[in-house]
């Protein structure tokens, strides 16, 4: 018993506070309108495809990047905020050991917003996007006449003389 509670409290004099209570990384959910939209992490740490739970490391801030075919890419900021509270605690119980433990493994930060939900916004005008509606215009100049057509339905379309 004597033995367990020596390696216990040995295990804490040579962690952080942070390192054992949370650890070097923390879970991000990501989400996107439409899902199926792929993400990326720079600093890269792998690509991944919404909805997803991502697991990043404390130490760094990261930009998301959200892209899906027929969709205009968009970026997320993920930032890093030093825990007060566990620097504190690392110079109160553990001095310097956990100092260094957590500074180094980055177990002194946390990742600001935990939820990343992006709504990424569609690509319009192709002749396939079901959502465009295509208008064209011709002029004849032997009539001094403006034609205007809609290949969609209850389009209205007014022209006025100016």
């Amino acid at each position: 018993m004597r033995n367990r509670i020596a390696i216990v409290v040995g295990t804490a004099l040579l962690s952080g506070c942070g390192a054992l209570l949370h650890g070097p990384r923390q879970n991000i959910d990501v989400q996107s309108s439409p899902s199926g939209a792929k993400v990326e992490t720079s600093p890269a740490s792998g690509t991944y495809t919404t909805p997803s739970t991502i697991s990043l490391e404390r130490k760094h801030s990261y930009v998301l990047t959200f892209t899906a075919p027929g969709y205009s890419p968009a970026t997320y900021n993920i930032h890093n905020e030093i825990g007060t509270g566990t620097v504190i605690a690392d110079v109160l119980l553990t001095g310097l050991v956990g100092v260094v433990v957590d500074g180094l493994t980055g177990s002194w930060y946390g990742l600001r917003p935990e939820n990343a939900n992006v709504t990424l916004t569609k690509i319009g005008g192709s002749q396939d996007d079901d959502d465009a509606i295509h208008v064209s215009i011709g002029v004849a100049t032997s009539r001094q006449a403006v034609t205007l057509m809609s290949g969609a339905r209850l389009v209205n379309v007014s022209v006025a003389k100016r």
